[in-house]
């Protein structure tokens, strides 16, 4: 989006765990990029519970959707000590009216997160925990064999599949009985398996 070096207001700013980057209703000045860390933006909901609609790894940009509106229609808070860059958005803006290619990068970046929204909202429609958990799992899976490597608590992963942390314990002990997965400190080894 915004080069380094190139001239803008940009801005580095370190948020510590637990802290706000920027609150539902708060005016929408900026898009962000998360140079470190990891942010969760979640839209809190009347009776009080919350959706999480992203959670930003080091190297994503959040918060796209200020380009459009006036106000943030969520929250984003860091989940670990994170470092981001604030790009205002009357200089992005202006940035993607001259230039074409920006925008076009920008629409790739769109891409992959209504994808990754699209994926997290199937994810809620699977009735069975280890079932949806072993989806979560897939999802953030990689190489051959696939493994995942848990960054985050399993109560923060539970919450993003909308599940309660002792259901996702008992779905990860079942996913092991069963064969599908081991569990290995911070990390979850993938097996395949049938009927799940």
């Amino acid at each position: 989006m915004l080069a380094a070096g190139e001239p803008s207001r940009a801005a580095r700013r370190g948020i510590g765990q637990g802290e706000a980057v920027f609150r539902q209703g708060d005016p929408a000045t900026a898009v962000f990029l998360l140079e470190s860390g990891r942010v969760r933006l979640a839209r809190m909901l009347a009776d009080g519970s919350a959706v999480i609609l992203q959670v930003a790894e080091s190297g994503d940009s959040f918060a796209e959707a200020s380009l459009s509106v006036s106000q943030y229609h969520c929250d984003a808070v860091a989940e670990a000590d994170s470092i981001v860059w604030a790009l205002p958005k009357a200089d992005l803006l202006a940035k993607l009216a001259r230039e074409p290619a920006e925008c076009l990068a920008l629409a790739m970046v769109l891409a992959t997160h209504v994808r990754n929204l699209r994926a997290r909202l199937a994810l809620r429609d699977i009735r069975s925990a280890p079932a949806r958990l072993l989806g979560w799992l897939r999802l953030h899976a990689a190489g051959d064999p696939p493994v995942v490597p848990v960054r985050r608590s399993w109560m923060l992963v539970a919450e993003e599949l909308g599940l309660t942390r002792e259901a996702v314990y008992r779905a990860l002990a079942t996913l092991e009985r069963q064969g599908c997965i081991r569990r290995d400190g911070h990390t979850v080894h993938l097996f395949a398996r049938a009927g799940l």
